[in-house]
């Protein structure tokens, strides 16, 4: 009986040492809002389309092939940050007008094959160049960007 009491203590003195004293505290929650250009920043921000080149009819990157449903146009832009601070744009706030008057959004088919990014952060005093591609039909030419977030509008060259 007296080697029962002194071989219970050690017994369990393992399962002491295995309990945690304190509680495990839960991970933080995270919490993102999607961003949200503002009209300061569409003052700051200038687009410029440098070179318009409609009829691709079909495009091929590191990855992918991919055909339009009409023709693919590719405009290269030049984005400008005239602020001292960085300023976040997308892509998808630039819908290009045909010369019907149709507006059509960026391809995002294209855009991932050629490998351009979605949203881009500009710094202070930098310019981005970048090329928007677009699925427009046969029929019909690129007139004019169309940024949807500032409500301008850039001619585009030629």
């Amino acid at each position: 009986m007296k080697r029962v009491r002194l071989l219970l203590p050690l017994l369990l003195l393992p399962l002491a040492a295995c309990a945690d004293p304190t509680p495990t505290p839960s991970a933080p929650t995270i919490t993102t809002t999607e961003y949200v250009r503002t009209p300061a920043d569409c003052t700051k921000l200038e687009l410029t389309a440098l070179v318009v080149e409609p009829g691709h009819g079909y495009i091929f990157g590191t990855h992918a092939e991919w055909l339009p449903k009409g023709q693919f146009v590719r405009i290269r832009v030049a984005i400008t940050n005239a602020d001292n601070i960085f300023h976040t744009t997308r892509t998808s706030d630039y819908e290009l007008d045909d010369a019907t008057g149709t507006a059509h959004p960026v391809s995002n088919d294209a855009m991932a094959i050629k490998r351009q990014s979605t949203e881009v952060t500009i710094g202070a005093g930098n310019r981005l160049e970048l090329d928007l591609w677009y699925d427009i039909p046969l029929d019909t030419a690129p007139k004019l960007l169309r940024d949807n977030v500032c409500a301008t509008t850039t001619t585009l060259p030629g």
